[in-house]
């Protein structure tokens, strides 16, 4: 709950007679007594009548900011207050929405600061996120670089580290920024007229002190039993290239192993075939001592590659990974050298890697 409140003061009036045994029923003085009702509600996440996250306002704090009430809260006392942020703007209000248009130009940049010191990291929500996708084929060298997000990409700053550039289709993911005291910078950038631009992400504030924020260096974070974790680009066919970062699932109340498989892995141009351990050295994928359900004969690894999930022999068949190592992550990294001999399409599409918790911490 925020610690930050809207007030709204009210004003009564009474009627007071005062009455005195000195005067008579026709002296009587009515006197005006002022009464000051003040209604505090704190500026919780509230849903707007568009469908989408507002924060609860006074009707007069949602016009200074710029927002439109969308709705009511606080029983009542409240406006359920959107605010949009476009192109060259600076925003300090949670959840607020930074939305492409047609007039924009490119670099387009918004900045978002704190709303309080206590304020740790800022979440974008890509509600919307389909921008150009990367060169996924040599056009012109067989040495040129794949999967670069050459025209058209998106760039955020975070505080003690660098957030990954990326591009393509990333509607329904997300990402998450350390806050910076100076302010993060979002910024869209593209090379022609004619380039895909749209979205439309929630930028959310997640305050130090909250029991649910993520850790420190987590670029996701999910939560839950179970669930699916994309590569950037997924949703475009090709994984992009330089990306480092890592993906952290919350360790579940009363569960303490997890399971990893995959539908689709390809992190590199080996096609239905597993890489494993010091055989992954370009593009891979980090999940810390994974190996089989009962961790057989210490055939366990960190680094997976290749064209399937496995962990061991034969590589041809995908398998399920187990760990109970913590925390429990998902590290990628793909470097900027996706070559080939001869100017054919990149083969490299991805990963979607679904987990799930146990109970049991001798696996299953």
């Amino acid at each position: 709950m925020w610690q930050k409140w809207a007030v709204l003061v009210s004003l009564m009036t009474f009627r007071v007679v005062a009455n005195s045994t000195e005067a008579s029923v026709g002296s009587r003085q009515d006197k005006a007594l002022n009464v000051f009702n003040v209604v505090r509600f704190p500026n919780d996440v509230c849903n707007t009548t568009s469908g989408k996250s507002g924060t609860c306002y006074s009707a007069s704090e949602c016009s200074a900011f710029g927002g439109s009430s969308l709705g009511t809260c606080a029983s009542g006392f409240g406006v359920c207050c959107g605010l949009t942020a476009s192109c060259g703007a600076t925003t300090s209000v949670n959840n607020t929405y930074f939305k492409s248009s047609t007039s924009d130009t490119s670099p387009c940049q918004i900045f978002v600061c704190k709303i309080t010191n206590n304020i740790c990291q800022i979440r974008l929500d890509f509600d919307t996120f389909d921008i150009d996708q990367p060169v996924s084929q040599d056009v012109s060298s067989a040495t040129t670089s794949k999967t670069q997000c050459n025209s058209a990409q998106f760039s955020a700053t975070t505080d003690g580290g660098t957030a990954p550039v990326i591009c393509g289709t990333n509607t329904g993911y997300h990402m998450i920024l350390e806050a910076k005291d100076a302010c993060n910078s979002l910024t869209f950038s593209w090379t022609s007229t004619s380039s895909k631009r749209s979205w439309d992400m929630k930028i959310s504030q997640i305050p130090c002190d909250v029991s649910w924020k993520p850790p420190a260096g987590c670029l996701q974070h999910f939560t839950g039993t179970t669930g699916t974790v994309y590569s950037y680009n997924y949703l475009g066919g090709v994984h992009l290239a330089n990306q480092q970062y890592t993906n952290c699932i919350r360790t579940e109340e009363g569960y303490c192993s997890i399971a990893y498989s995959s539908s689709k892995f390809e992190v590199s141009d080996v096609v239905n075939e597993g890489k494993i351990g010091g055989e992954c050295v370009t593009d891979y994928v980090i999940i810390p001592r994974a190996g089989g359900s009962t961790l057989q004969e210490g055939i366990n690894y960190d680094r997976f590659c290749g064209g399937l999930l496995t962990y061991t022999v034969p590589k041809t068949t995908t398998r399920t990974l187990y760990t109970v190592r913590y925390p429990f992550q998902i590290g990628v990294y793909f470097d900027g050298t996706e070559t080939t001999t001869t100017p054919v399409a990149e083969k490299s599409f991805g990963f979607a890697i679904s987990y799930k918790q146990f109970a049991s911490c001798s696996l299953p």
